[in-house]
């Protein structure tokens, strides 16, 4: 790394085309020289090293096989995947100065190592409860038996649909069978095992600002979450208007995952759902009797499993390591918060920042640091959960803002497309940027589904409100032509 004697005068935002999932490079320049290069997660949803190594190979050469820092937002293989299965390319000819991860991935901490192993055992447990679901639908008996049953063809095809989308939340978590609960994803298992030996790995806890040690003058990083709370890194949404919608109360039931772990040592012998002293000796054979088994409901109870991946979904999410990059002399704020929900955003406003503030004669809030983001990677693909409204997106309310999102439906569960993306935020975007929102992959991608209007077509039909000056500095900060990213420059 040089050392800047110049202010920086501006940044490219480059985001990699992987596919659903967040891969960024920005780089700091002092004129035309480097001063800094700052990478943030290497993951998709799916893809092998053949299809996904292209992308890591430009990136190396955009950066010149060396980062000054790289941050990890969270540990879902969309954010990590990529150092997995480009391992080689990640430990060759590859050189990262430092690490940067929430406190939550920290384990030497006792808390988080006390967190992590109960945590576990609930991932654990819904890869248990997907495989056991996924043996009975592949049993040709269930398919036999549910024949016995009226519209049974349809009631067997829901529950695949039902297994496919709870694959998908337990592949985000899991790369192959836990066998006795390992803790990390691959793909953040290289990454500390590359923080040990050689770049130092730092873990971030809110209302840290970070300005000195990165070697930036001029520039500030803001640590907001995660959050160091443990109900806030619960909380899954706010109150009508704060939050956007489609998010539901999700019940709480520790023994759920309990039992699902029992599932291998469930005594098989005793199959009758009910007290033994309230069935007569032949009920209980009948009961037991093949031939009836499309009546049993012995397995019933794993299909409420739904509630237990999206808890565990949106509580990874919430230890986002969000962080705001502000440019003191501008004042203009680069907004990275991994896919942090609700309950993260939420904790962003508690902090004290102990500064002062640009725009009154008191401190500095994040809510200002929201007012002042002129860049904005969106949270969780579009999706309802991902963005604050009252306390986020109402917030940013700087003319210049840009935002980014890493959605691609060509590359994306099947089953997260009923939520990815959001008509609301979608609009609140459009509105603010003026259509200035850089999706990944705009291709197919729905904007309204009962009107069949696509995303493009909204973009484009909100790029048309800007003046003609808006216009020509868009286009000529916008490169998008490239297969491989997408990239903005801004002036700081």
């Amino acid at each position: 790394m040089s050392s800047p004697k110049q202010k920086i005068s501006h940044v490219e935002v480059r985001m990699f085309k992987l596919g659903t999932g967040d891969c960024f490079v920005i780089k700091f320049f002092s004129g035309q020289s480097t001063s800094f290069k700052l990478m943030i997660d290497a993951g998709c949803w799916s893809g092998d090293s053949d299809k996904i190594s292209p992308y890591i190979m430009a990136l190396k050469e955009y950066v010149q096989n060396q980062i000054d820092l790289l941050v990890i937002t969270h540990e879902h293989k969309d954010h990590v995947h990529a150092f997995d299965v480009c391992q080689k390319l990640f430990t060759k000819d590859f050189t990262i100065n430092e690490i940067w991860m929430g406190w939550s991935e920290n384990d030497d901490d006792p808390r988080v190592s006390d967190w992590k192993r109960e945590f576990g055992e609930k991932k654990k447990a819904l890869f248990k409860i997907t495989k056991k679901l996924k043996s009975i639908n592949e049993d040709p008996e269930t398919r036999s038996q549910l024949s016995f049953e009226k519209g049974g063809d349809e009631l067997f095809s829901i529950k695949e649909n039902f297994l496919a989308s709870l694959s998908a939340f337990s592949n985000l978590h899991f790369d192959d069978d836990p066998v006795g609960y390992k803790g990390l994803l691959k793909g953040m298992e290289v990454v500390k095992k590359l923080g040990k030996s050689g770049g130092v790995i730092n873990f971030r806890t809110p209302g840290e600002i970070i300005e000195k040690k990165v070697n930036l003058p001029g520039v500030r990083f803001y640590i907001l979450g995660p959050p160091s709370v443990w109900e806030e890194v619960k909380k899954e949404k706010g109150k009508k208007g704060e939050s956007y919608e489609h998010n539901n109360d999700l019940p709480i039931n520790e023994g759920f995952s309990a039992a699902a772990l029992a599932l291998d040592s469930l005594d098989k012998s005793n199959l009758c759902p009910f007290n033994p002293k309230y069935a007569a000796d032949n009920k209980v054979e009948s009961y037991k009797n093949q031939d009836n088994y499309w009546r049993n409901i012995d397995n019933d109870w794993l299909n409420s499993s739904g509630m237990l991946a999206l808890r565990i979904n949106s509580k990874t999410n919430n230890l986002s390591l969000a962080i705001a990059i502000e440019f003191e002399e501008s004042g203009k704020v680069l907004l990275f918060p991994g896919d942090a929900e609700f309950g993260s955003w939420e904790s962003w406003h508690k902090i004290n920042w102990g500064v002062k503030s640009r725009t009154c004669k008191g401190y500095l809030t994040t809510e200002e640091l929201l007012n002042r983001t002129v860049l904005y990677k969106v949270a969780h693909h579009l999706s309802h959960n991902g963005t604050a409204k009252k306390i986020g997106l109402d917030m940013m309310t700087n003319s210049e803002l840009v935002a980014m999102a890493t959605l691609d439906y060509h590359n994306i569960s099947s089953h997260w497309k009923s939520t990815m993306p959001n008509m609301a935020i979608i609009d609140d975007l459009l509105g603010k940027t003026k259509g200035r929102l850089l999706v990944l992959n705009e291709r197919d991608v729905p904007y309204d589904r009962k009107k069949n209007i696509q995303l493009t077509d909204e973009i484009i039909r909100h790029r048309l409100t800007m003046s003609e000056d808006e216009r020509n500095s868009f286009i000529e900060n916008l490169n998008s032509d490239n297969p491989l990213f997408i990239q903005f420059r801004i002036e700081v």
